[in-house]
């Protein structure tokens, strides 16, 4: 079972549209605030580091990413705003036996950078 105590730790937790997949680590997406309030915001994958463009598995990596969660409805929590304005986050996206974490499937899918600082181990 995996341990998903570092919940507690997340500044918030919001619904999200993700609207644009950038590469394998950084979606684009819509953030329901509530009463009717959204956001959009550049997100960064904790906790993983995929391929840069022209990189092998780049294209594999991306399109992992938009078969998961690219105009689905899926689950954000935000820690602070990392590199380049994109705030960190874990994403949580359906799946027909309940939310998957997408770092987490990508690492198993063996589409992160190998030897990555980035990468959780």
């Amino acid at each position: 079972m995996n341990d998903y105590s570092y919940i507690d730790s997340a500044l918030y937790t919001f619904r999200a549209l993700c609207t644009n997949v950038v590469d394998g680590d950084t979606i684009d997406v819509e953030l329901d605030l509530g009463f009717d309030t959204t956001q959009k915001r550049r997100l960064r994958l904790l906790d993983v580091d995929t391929p840069e463009h022209k990189q092998n598995n780049f294209l594999k990596a991306k399109q992992f990413t938009e078969s998961a969660v690219l105009n689905k409805e899926i689950r954000v929590q935000t820690y602070k705003a990392g590199n380049f304005g994109r705030y960190l986050a874990h994403v949580y996206y359906p799946t027909p036996n309940g939310f998957k974490e997408l770092s987490e499937e990508l690492r198993a899918a063996n589409l992160i950078k190998a030897n990555s600082k980035w990468n959780k181990e």
